[in-house]
């Protein structure tokens, strides 16, 4: 594990570029995901990994994952639109995408162990099917009926059910 500071989270910086080229896996903190109360604070779409593919991950893994990130991606092209305009200016579709990005965002918050003494949540841990069972359900919508706030810093849906 290597971490690399980014002088004022200047990601174009051609240093930060160099050192990052050369890692198999990155994992981005963002501010911005701290603000929200997104914990922890990992920008989903600036992190990555050269091992996933479909090949190294399985088809389903693959599959769900690239599902989660495009959801999240579009909430994000559309998050200017949604503060300028509001989102009733927005498609069904685009609508049903932001909703279901909101709650995985949300659901991919994780209570820590370290921190239930603090946050007074008991820490979970959830097995990785189980994580990829929930954001199929997410995509497909079998959780649109949830708040957001059913979503937030849970262990699996299952239990927050």
């Amino acid at each position: 594990m290597q971490a690399v500071y980014v002088p004022a989270d200047d990601m174009s910086d051609p240093a930060v570029s160099a050192i990052l080229s050369h890692l198999d896996t990155t994992v981005i903190l963002s501010r911005a995901q701290a603000s929200k109360g997104i914990y922890p604070a990992v920008d989903p779409l600036r992190s990555g990994s050269k091992l996933m593919d479909k090949y190294t991950l399985g088809e389903r893994h693959y599959v769900i994952a690239e599902g989660v990130r495009e959801h999240l991606a579009r909430y994000h092209e559309l998050e200017d639109i949604i503060a300028m305009l509001g989102i009733e200016e927005l498609s069904e579709k685009d609508r049903r995408v932001v909703m279901r990005a909101r709650k995985l965002q949300r659901y991919l918050t994780q209570p820590f162990f370290v921190l239930a003494e603090h946050t007074r949540k008991k820490g979970a841990s959830v097995p990785l099917r189980q994580t990829l069972d929930d954001c199929e359900a997410f995509l497909l919508g079998r959780y649109d009926d949830r708040t957001e706030e059913q979503c937030y810093m849970r262990g699996s849906m299952q239990e927050a059910l």
